[in-house]
């Protein structure tokens, strides 16, 4: 055989991708090459085949450039389910109507612009979708779509580092095959028939530069970042774009005002506001500062600004009568959120305002305080929506790639044993994967990766525009990276919990055997409805901080058609310059895992000091689902998903979740035996924690905190060395709940 012939483990990627629902709004036209087609239906027999248009976010034009195509590999849908939604004027699915019909389609096959489902719809006439009408597709088995997708290179949005990997497996599928003995035709097998398929095994282990994986363990989470800033570039000029939030246009003197972020720093003469011009800004070179309206000094729970200036809804795109606002702190320079509930658009007062974050309202009402309003969006959004309205003005400001924050003064309680069930605000941020331009029903959408997983009232929120940027060594406007000192700027805090669900993932594998991109003899494949089934840390005393899982999947797609050309591989073509690698997860300087010597851990309300080893885990308990049901379509070898994933589980789902936490340690005296011996149980004080921060000569460094709380010792052993060395104990807890803080340099996780 010749040289490099064979696949080999040298030039294996994997890379790991978020699942992310579709949604697919009617137009009244019929579907075609047209900017405002939607989709319209044709039924036959017991399946129902929907045609998309090329006004569709997720559809563009064929390789002629005269057909749509679906930027959604051919196959990849098969399996997944989709939902009907008919209600209100301009309506005529209303017999599929799911919230009063409960009718669920799967969806059979996948190709160009045409999906297949079964059973067929109830609306069985040949008929196109009204403004009313839209359907969406569940995120469970469906990757983000890759707008950068062509009709003869596809792929899906699967982009993410999955870590510094020590071993890797797949959940490779196993078939479970019946075997028949007939009665009267000897000893031997008779009959074979081939029945479910199983996607189970997949696991990792990792030295841990992030705790990412927490987050699908645990299945909750929240992010909340610095904001956006402008960059200082020159005398009267900033990087790239006003703020979010800005209108264009004269303010007149001394009525805007600019601070320097983690500064003191303030000027109150701006003047005027038109794209990357800001006339009166003279703040230092290469600085980082926040515009705002200058506040009068007030008192109360009022904020009120230049009573000679203009009103907000003169300032602002986005001016409401309840939201949020932002103030950096006077001394500190460090952004804090608050909340009004009167004021805004036509006046020149805030009232009712309340504090987000500790002291909003006090530095807000300091004399030339610089005080910036948050956009907001229209219409509340529903956990699960895959879309968010920001109104055609300032969804015209965004770019796909870019990431929508929102900020959210409400809060979810989270699992805990405090007297009062504690609590975080619901922030979240995701990234930007379409911008529906294309007609009256898409104008001001911003489409987001992965489905929001709370409820926001739009009065409750304000949103900012995050971006990354990498120019001349410099992280502008507010961009998080780490420098080569550890110092980690702007920091996102992310906040991980236990849920009620965990989200499903994809992984995508490919092998080859060259160093060619993208390589003739390859093989790949995507397996996704992935989720974690359990997690574990190990920390010791001689290396990395650990982490391994296991997972499994729900679906595997293999290209048959030769389409599916251009893999992911990591610092080839995706993590391949300074910005790339802080979207899939590696910053530069940020590749380096936690280390045992930079670990602090306390229990019972003490350091432990001679601490070996501690050992946390989370077990999911989950199950695997598979249901009657089948496809009367024909299945050829040819298809992409076999027998229209039919013999693969529908979904995974999660049972008694359960947390384990042990420790070994140097003996020193006897409080670890005394704990087990008054059966001492921790519920609102004394919280195990572990505390990580990265390496670096910065005080500012990538940091996280893993604390376990309302815990009791079921085992705490100090046998008799035989050695005569030390004793070492061994310790074990029960544990009710686990929360994860990092604060990273990645807006998601």
């Amino acid at each position: 055989m010749a040289v490099n012939q064979v696949f080999k483990g040298d030039i294996v990627e994997v890379s790991f991708g978020k699942e992310t629902g579709l949604y697919g709004q009617g137009t009244d036209v019929t579907s075609g090459t047209g900017a405002t087609a939607g989709w319209n239906t044709t039924t036959t027999g017991n399946s129902t085949t929907i045609s998309l248009g090329a006004g569709m976010y997720w559809v563009g034009l064929n390789a002629a450039g005269n057909a749509p195509h679906a930027l959604v590999p051919d196959g990849m849908l098969t399996g997944a389910t989709l939902r009907i939604y008919s209600s209100g004027n301009n309506t005529r699915y209303n017999a599929d109507h799911y919230p009063t019909t409960k009718r669920t389609y799967y969806i059979t096959q996948n190709s160009g612009n045409a999906i297949t489902i079964t059973p067929a719809l109830a609306t069985t006439a040949a008929t196109v979708a009204n403004t009313g009408d839209y359907f969406i597709i569940d995120a469970n088995r469906v990757p983000t779509f890759e707008a950068a997708m062509g009709e003869n290179d596809q792929r899906v949005l699967t982009d993410q580092f999955i870590g510094l990997l020590n071993s890797f497996t797949l959940p490779e599928p196993e078939i479970d095959v019946r075997k028949q003995h007939i009665v009267g035709m000897g000893r031997d097998v008779n009959v074979l028939t081939s029945g479910k398929e199983t996607l189970a095994g997949g696991s990792f282990d990792l030295n841990a530069h992030s705790l990412r994986y927490w987050k699908y363990a645990l299945g909750g989470h929240t992010a909340k970042s610095k904001g956006e800033y402008s960059q200082v570039t020159g005398a009267n000029t900033i990087l790239t774009a006003l703020p979010l939030n800005f209108k264009t246009g004269n303010i007149g003197s001394q009525k805007l005002g600019s601070q320097i972020f983690g500064t003191a720093t303030r000027e109150n003469d701006l003047t005027a506001t038109n794209g990357t011009t800001i006339t009166g800004l003279s703040a230092t070179v290469g600085s980082d500062v926040l515009i705002g309206a200058l506040a009068l000094s007030d008192t109360g729970t009022d904020i009120t600004i230049h009573a000679a200036g203009k009103n907000f809804n003169e300032i602002f795109e986005s001016a409401e009568a309840a939201g949020l606002f932002k103030v950096l702190h006077r001394t500190t320079g460090l952004p804090l959120l608050g909340f009004y509930t009167g004021g805004a658009a036509a006046t020149k007062a805030l009232s009712g305002c309340v504090d987000i974050d500790t002291d909003a309202v006090v530095e807000a009402q300091q004399a030339d305080a610089p005080i910036q309003l948050l956009a907001s969006f229209t219409g509340n959004i529903t956990c699960g929506d895959l879309r968010v309205n920001v109104g055609a003005t300032n969804a015209a400001k965004f770019s796909v790639g870019d990431y929508i924050q929102i900020y959210d003064k409400d809060t979810v309680v989270i699992p805990g044993a405090d007297v009062t069930a504690p609590t975080v605000n619901k922030h979240e941020i995701r990234r930007v994967i379409a911008i529906g331009t294309a007609n009256g029903q898409d104008a001001g959408q911003l489409y987001v990766e992965e489905a929001f997983m709370f409820d926001h009232t739009a009065t409750s929120c304000g949103i900012e525009r995050l971006q990354y940027t990498y120019s001349d060594n410099e992280h502008k406007r507010g961009s998080p990276a780490l420098l080569s000192t550890g110092e980690l700027k702007y920091g996102v805090e992310h906040t991980f919990f236990g849920y009620s669900h965990v989200p499903t993932f994809a992984v995508e594998q490919s092998f080859r055997s060259s160093d060619s991109t993208p390589g003739a003899n390859q093989l790949l494949r995507v397996f996704s409805g992935c989720k974690m089934g359990d997690l574990n840390l190990a920390a010791d005393s001689e290396g990395e901080l650990k982490l391994s899982g296991s997972f499994e999947s729900t679906r595997m797609f293999k290209d048959t058609a030769s389409k599916f050309i251009t893999p992911h591989r990591m610092f080839e073509n995706t993590a391949n310059t300074q910005i790339k690698r802080r979207v899939s997860g590696i910053a530069v300087n940020g590749e380096k895992p936690y280390l045992f010597q930079h670990m602090q851990f306390s229990a019972f309300g003490a350091s432990v000091l001679r601490a070996k080893t501690v050992e946390m885990s989370i077990a999911n308990t989950n199950t695997a689902q598979f249901y009657i049901r089948g496809s009367s379509q024909t299945h050829l070898d040819a298809d992409q998903v076999q027998q229209a994933a039919t013999q693969f589980a529908s979904e995974i789902t999660e049972a008694a979740r359960e947390y384990t936490f042990k420790f070994s340690a140097l003996v020193e005296d006897d409080r670890w035996f005394e704990q087990l011996r008054t059966r001492k149980h921790h519920i609102n004080s004394n919280d195990c924690t572990l505390t990580l921060t990265k390496s670096g000569a910065h005080a500012t460094r990538q940091n996280a905190t893993i604390t376990l709380e309302d815990y009791t010792v079921t085992k705490a052993e100090h046998p008799v060395p035989d050695d005569k060395g030390p004793v070492t104990a061994t310790v074990e807890f029960a544990v009710r709940h686990l929360k994860v803080a990092e604060t990273s340099p990645y807006f998601v996780v």
